[in-house]
């Protein structure tokens, strides 16, 4: 917490305005550099060594593979993260370091956003250093750093569209509001999330003010920007028929079927973990606290968030870009406050607790896979796996589906393609298989966008959970099982229940059919 010097200068951060007029937030304290970097170089050192100990999850070999496909849009969604994951594989195959090195930066400037965004609300040094550790410590941060993700990615990039907003409102910068909307536009080719977020931002300050902000050139031209930026993802959306519209169902299937409705405010802590605490003060602050009544705009867009995850079951973390804010408004409350003793000393033992569960997860996770002693039998249990244990089976797939063609007669080769029921297993055949497999193909998820097999193709290796012609939704002249995968703690259609087919002879052109194969939710094989 902050002395005494501290606060004051903090209680001095609001200025009378001329009578009749709103204040105004005027100068702040400065930037808490030594604390706030501090807490960032410990954390990008503790986050980046374990970076590499994670074998490549079956999302980020499905990023590699969209990224050599570069496009517009794909089905789940935007160009970015796809094109980060391809020329990481470009600079040096197979390096999960890396690969995964732009989550962990994203993830610490997240933590100097808060920071930020703290001396923004009149935050002196200790309030500062507070938010930056909060950030730190908590099990969202921890998650954003381990893998490349689109919400790795789109967590910094809301909260710094949410920082410039703040800060234009003490600065009067027009330049903010362009670059906010600059922000936002390549934003929008990560996750479709954050028109919402600007909505949010521009009704609360319709709202509460300053109203000003709306009328300003600067403000129309960080909107155009964002609006421009969309035309490009959007008519590739409308040219393929808008699977990143009929996403938002899936993702809300596959959240219910992780935790349901119920254990939705569960999942919120296993995000916020101890620090969760904080959040929820500085929500109070921003609602009822004088000090912030000039960046009640952003209510709106915690409040959607919040509905969105706890009534409309979507993932927890897409709350997370309020984050800096809250633990910001959260921090700086505190460190005005005369607070006793036996309080301080509450707090300073729940940030040590937050910051030990930090470490430990990142220093023991992910377990040896000897360890597993239950096989995963529900789809519920797969998030848990992947985070304690991380993915597995990737060569037993590789190795079996290698030795299935091996056997196939020379003379089938010639036209054979491999299709899996999964996107995962396509990404992993493609990223890990040899030169000698035929081409794969996959109808699930964006491999389904990225085009059927040649009509040509008369034979077919199938790799699935459930027969071809159920998956498929075709017929073939034959269809024979010739492998199977299924280790007990084996990963779920990775090399759990997982049976090749020797295909042959689909029944219509490939062309014909693939429309009607697309399928967006994720196949696992498990028990939902």
């Amino acid at each position: 917490m902050p002395d005494s010097d501290v606060v004051a200068r903090d209680r001095s951060t609001v200025v009378a305005a001329p009578a009749g007029a709103r204040s105004a937030p005027a100068a702040v304290p400065p930037f808490a550099w030594r604390e706030a970097g501090l807490v960032a170089a410990l954390a990008a050192a503790l986050f980046t060594a374990r970076v590499g100990r994670y074998p490549l999850g079956g999302d980020e070999l499905y990023f590699i593979a969209a990224g050599h496909r570069p496009a517009f849009g794909y089905a789940d969604q935007g160009p970015v993260v796809p094109l980060l994951a391809a020329a990481a594989d470009l600079l040096a195959p197979g390096s999960a370091v890396l690969l995964r090195l732009p989550a962990v930066l994203l993830t610490v400037v997240a933590i100097l956003l808060s920071a930020a965004v703290a001396q923004e609300f009149g935050g002196g040094r200790g309030p500062q250093a507070l938010a930056a550790a909060a950030y730190a410590a908590t099990p969202m941060a921890v998650t954003q750093s381990a893998m490349l993700s689109t919400f790795a990615v789109d967590v910094t990039l809301t909260g710094l569209v949410a920082w410039l907003w703040i800060r234009w409102v003490r600065t009067r910068s027009d330049r903010l509001l362009l670059l906010a909307g600059l922000v936002a536009a390549v934003d929008f080719q990560v996750k479709w999330l954050v028109p919402i977020v600007w909505a949010g931002l521009t009704v609360g300050v319709a709202v509460f003010g300053p109203r000003d902000m709306l009328r300003r050139p600067a403000w129309w031209g960080g909107s155009a920007l964002l609006v421009a930026s969309a035309i490009p993802t959007v008519r590739w959306q409308q040219a393929h028929g808008w699977p990143q519209l009929a996403m938002g169902a899936v993702v809300r299937a596959e959240q219910l079927a992780t935790s349901g409705l119920a254990g939705m405010p569960m999942q919120i802590v296993q995000v916020t973990g101890p620090l969760g605490l904080l959040l929820l003060v500085g929500m109070w602050a921003g609602l009822r606290w004088d000090r912030l009544r000039h960046y009640r705009f952003v209510i709106p867009m915690v409040a959607i968030g919040l509905v969105g995850v706890v009534a409309g079951g979507l993932r927890p973390y897409f709350v997370a870009g309020a984050f800096p804010g809250l633990f910001a408004a959260g921090a700086v409350y505190l460190g005005d406050r005369e607070l006793s003793r036996r309080v301080r000393a509450a707090g300073a033992g729940l940030l040590a607790l937050a910051t030990a569960v930090t470490v430990t997860a990142v220093l023991v996770l992910p377990l040896p896979t000897a360890r597993m002693t239950e096989p995963t039998d529900k789809y519920s249990q797969i998030d848990w796996r992947s985070r304690l244990y991380g993915s597995s089976g990737w060569d037993r797939l590789v190795t079996t589906v290698t030795e299935a063609v091996r056997r196939i007669p020379p003379e089938e080769r010639r036209d054979l393609v491999i299709v899996t029921q999964n996107y995962w297993q396509a990404a992993a055949l493609e990223r890990f298989g040899s030169d000698t497999l035929p081409r794969v193909y996959s109808p699930n998820r964006g491999y389904g966008y990225f085009g059927p097999p040649p009509d040509s193709a008369s034979t077919v290796l199938y790799v699935g959970v459930d027969d071809p012609r159920t998956a498929l939704r075709t017929e073939f002249a034959a269809a024979t099982p010739v492998a199977r995968i299924d280790e007990r703690l084996g990963f779920p259609s990775v090399d759990r229940g997982v049976t090749l087919w020797h295909c042959g002879f689909p029944s219509e052109p490939w062309s014909r059919a693939w429309p009607r194969m697309r399928t967006l939710p994720m196949v696992d094989g498990t028990v939902r």
